[in-house]
């Protein structure tokens, strides 16, 4: 029932939001108060459960009918719970002061919460009817919320540009539930993962071919979410068009929904050897790794910077889960959870400590940024605490979560994608490096003379979501334990409940 009580805090917010909004008024930038304070009951009441009652891998099902809606709160569901709901809280606090210029503030609170309610949901789907319900959920408030100001040209734009993408990643997705249920006869989790493996270890080659459909659709249309090679070209768009909270959310945790989608449905049928899906693997991780990071280096946009260093490190998840596809599925699977946790809030961080720096100085040009850290330390110094994490610089929660991911690949034999990842990591570390030493070292630029303090709310968020990143830094068992915990789920065949 956790699950369910969740979801009715979230789902009953998202409804009361106009309804507060309207009598708010003039000071509808206050319902952002409101909206950190239900991820903030949402954690809190999370950690008192499974403090006092542990954690179930029983589903709850919603409703009985031939898809069977069910929910199921495990190990899976709380790791990607309690990442989404973070960067949301975080996100929520920085959009008091971030937005309080705006107009539709009701509008964008609602979508928000939208947004969070689609994604929590997510982590607690146990079919694929009721995941795809909850994706849809979260994919249409976050194109609406990409271009949410509307009256500039640049995010309508990347808005179309990103609900034409992900509209065809739907509908793959769409059309591999229904090749499911007419080739099965259920969405749930467990009946599909037995049936698929059945037919795989048994069945003659002629009738692979319907379940190496099903795999390849949702490979793509996860695919397209996630971002990686060659399906990532409307981030670099949508990314740094969009409200920077929400830059943070879509960076963080919302292309992580397509990791989720392949981590619950697809990698305990990816494990099965006759489908030969290794290969696939092994070279986009290969590729989302190398590309972008090679483009990021000629940017002088600081949020394209940061979206093409998101797809880099959707890259560097898949070296786990090439890790789990050629046996070391426990290593694999824990190693991409932990870059998971740690990239959502490095690239949270960085998007909020951008947004800081666009509120104060209102531009995106990294020549204009020079010398900041001499005139606003804290916003610099959270830039360049997000940058160092995700250069994977020690002891800061980025370098635990790419050490054990290069172990994982080195545990599988995997050896040139292990140095790649080295590589790419080195590659990454220079346009970081350069970009802190002219924040801090270079002579201030005339616009950073002249940039304004930033809000009280800026200053709250990043200073939290920093002290939450030097205590995984200092004490990364907190990430590995919830990792591992569960990575023992996704690896093992799921029992028929």
């Amino acid at each position: 029932m956790v699950a369910v009580d969740i979801l009715l805090i979230l789902g009953v917010g998202t409804f009361l939001t106009p309804v507060i909004g309207y009598f708010l008024g003039d000071k509808e930038r206050l319902l952002g108060y409101y909206v950190a304070a239900l991820h903030g009951i949402a954690l809190i009441y999370i950690y008192l459960n499974v403090i006092y009652s542990g954690v179930s891998s029983e589903p709850f099902y919603v409703f009985r009918s031939p898809v069977s809606s069910a929910l199921i709160f495990d190990y899976v569901s709380l790791f990607f719970t309690t990442v989404f709901l973070i960067v949301g809280f975080v996100s929520a606090i920085h959009s008091i002061g971030y937005m309080a210029r705006d107009r539709n503030l009701t509008i964008y609170y609602t979508l928000y919460l939208m947004m969070m309610l689609g994604l929590i949901g997510l982590s607690m789907a146990y079919d694929l009817f009721t995941f795809f319900v909850f994706w849809e959920a979260m994919a249409i408030s976050s194109y609406v919320l990409v271009a949410f100001r509307y009256h500039l040209d640049e995010p309508v734009e990347a808005g179309m540009k990103y609900l034409i993408m992900s509209g065809v990643g739907s509908l793959l997705v769409l059309y591999a539930i229904s090749l499911t249920y007419g080739l099965i006869g259920s969405l749930r989790l467990d009946y599909i993962v037995q049936y698929m493996i059945s037919i795989i270890s048994f069945a003659s080659i002629e009738y692979l071919t319907i379940p190496i459909l099903i795999v390849t659709l949702l490979l793509v249309g996860f695919g397209i979410k996630a971002a990686y090679f060659p399906f990532w070209t409307w981030l670099p768009d949508a990314h740094p068009a969009a409200p920077s909270p929400i830059s943070a959310l879509l960076s963080g945790i919302v292309i992580k929904a397509g990791i989720l989608g392949i981590m619950r449905f697809v990698l305990p049928i990816l494990i099965q050897k006759p489908l030969s899906f290794g290969p696939p693997i092994y070279a986009l991780a290969i590729l989302t790794m190398t590309v972008p990071n090679i483009i990021a280096l000629m940017q002088d946009d600081i949020k394209r910077l940061l979206a093409y260093s998101s797809i880099v490190n959707i890259g560097f998840i898949l070296i786990g889960i090439a890790a789990y596809v050629y046996g070391s599925p426990l290593y694999g699977a824990a190693a991409s959870l932990s870059h998971v946790l740690s990239h959502a809030l490095g690239k949270g961080l960085g998007f909020l400590a951008v947004g800081g720096i666009i509120y104060m100085m209102e531009t995106r040009s990294i020549r204009s940024m020079y010398g900041l850290g001499r005139k606003r330390p804290l916003v610099a110094l959270a830039l360049s605490m997000a940058l160092l994490s995700l250069a994977g610089m020690p002891p800061l929660p980025g370098f635990w979560s790419k050490w054990l991911l290069i172990l994982s690949a080195i545990h599988s034999k995997l050896w040139i994608l292990a140095f790649l990842g080295v590589f790419n990591s080195v590659l990454a570390v220079l346009y970081y490096i350069w970009l802190i030493q002219r924040i801090f070292f270079a002579e201030p630029t005339e616009e950073v003379e002249h940039a304004h303090e930033a809000h009280p709310a800026i200053k709250a968020a990043l200073m939290i979501l920093m002290g939450i990143m030097i205590l995984i830094g200092l004490y990364p068992q907190l990430m590995y334990e919830l990792a591992f915990r569960a990575s023992e789920i996704l690896s093992p065949l799921p029992r028929i409940l």
